[in-house]
């Protein structure tokens, strides 16, 4: 169950991911820091594929023990490397170099290759699957573990600094998805220290090392999830602001109906005409639109209105609650415009 669970949220994670990195890459303007971005994103991309068997079967040499573990380690530490690099660059106001130049990116590469040279100069009948919640092996197995947990406790201690420490500076929306960042690169570093435990406990007689092994799952699970929301916070921030501005609009669309309703059917010169092809479809559409065609129609038709006398139609009562509420629906959206 647990890894029918995990190929899910990994299938999740990387749509997330591609998600994002597709977002990063339709910006018009991008610089060196959304390019180290993306690098890293799609880094994780890779790393996670590599966490799914039907998928992993389509890395070269995928038969052979260790490999599908050295490309999990090294596309998560690149891309850790890069998103600590990512969040400290602007605190250490350094140069905008290119994201391959970085000196994280560089250590990185040379855990990476360091893993890679202790994997292969293991023979293959000793090589453990740390997926398979096995930690232990000859010493260069234990390492491995060693050695990448460590690398990835540090980049992602980091970026958790990081992260609190940029809260502190802006505000708002982009505060509180650098916290929810924060909180899964603190809950990430916790499974790196999980995983160095497993390392040294796995061949104790206790029988609490599957269940520790389980708790480490759903820590590293809600660390994964803890980041995606982060990283997609703003985007769901912005989303929900225009879901509620829309829904604003349609409810004082329809307050203003029967105001409309009144001065059009006294002056029906003000209603302005639909405009033709695809522009008038949208503007059918869009509600925010047609509030304001409202609005304008209605101003118009109260020019006319103070040119003669209130009408036996239009009482004096109802039209001073109905231009009290045409002002203050007007000052709202010149508010919101």
């Amino acid at each position: 169950m647990a890894a029918i669970l995990q190929y899910y949220l990994s299938g999740f994670f990387c749509v997330a991911l591609v998600v994002k990195i597709v977002e990063l890459r339709l910006r018009p303007q991008r610089n060196q820091r959304t390019t180290m971005l993306m690098a890293s994103l799609s880094s994780f991309t890779v790393a996670t594929l590599a966490g799914i068997p039907p998928l992993r079967q389509t890395i070269p040499f995928e038969n052979i023990p260790g490999v599908a573990t050295i490309t999990m380690d090294t596309g998560a530490s690149i891309s850790l490397a890069l998103l600590a690099e990512y969040l400290w660059r602007p605190l250490r106001h350094s140069r905008a170099d290119p994201w391959w130049r970085s000196r994280l990116f560089a250590s990185a590469c040379v855990v990476s290759a360091l893993l890679a040279v202790l994997m292969a100069t293991t023979p293959p009948t000793q090589r453990t699957n740390p997926l398979q919640e096995q930690y232990t092996g000859n010493w260069k197995i234990v390492s491995i573990y060693i050695i990448g947990n460590l690398f990835f406790l540090c980049c992602s201690t980091a970026s958790a600094i990081a992260c609190m420490r940029i809260t502190r500076i802006v505000h708002g929306h982009v505060a509180i998805s650098l916290g929810v960042g924060a909180i899964g690169m603190a809950v990430y570093a916790v499974t790196c220290i999980n995983r160095l435990v497993l390392v040294a406990v796995q061949h104790t007689p206790s029988g609490w090392f599957i269940w520790y092994g389980k708790l480490n799952f759903i820590f590293t699970q809600t660390a994964l999830l803890t980041f995606v929301l982060g990283l997609h916070f703003t985007t769901l921030w912005r989303i929900s602001a225009a879901i509620r501005r829309s829904y604003d609009d349609l409810q004082n669309f329809r307050r203003l109906g029967p105001v409309w309703k009144s001065l059009t059917t006294e002056f029906p010169q003000v209603v302005l005409p639909p405009e033709r092809g695809l522009h008038g479809l949208r503007d059918r559409i869009d509600i925010s639109y047609r509030k304001y065609r409202r609005v304008i129609e209605c101003q118009d038709a109260l020019l006319l209105l103070s040119a003669y006398p209130v009408g036996e139609n239009i009482g004096t009562g109802s039209l001073h609650d109905q231009m009290k509420l045409l002002h203050s629906l007007s000052s709202t959206y010149r508010t919101t415009a």
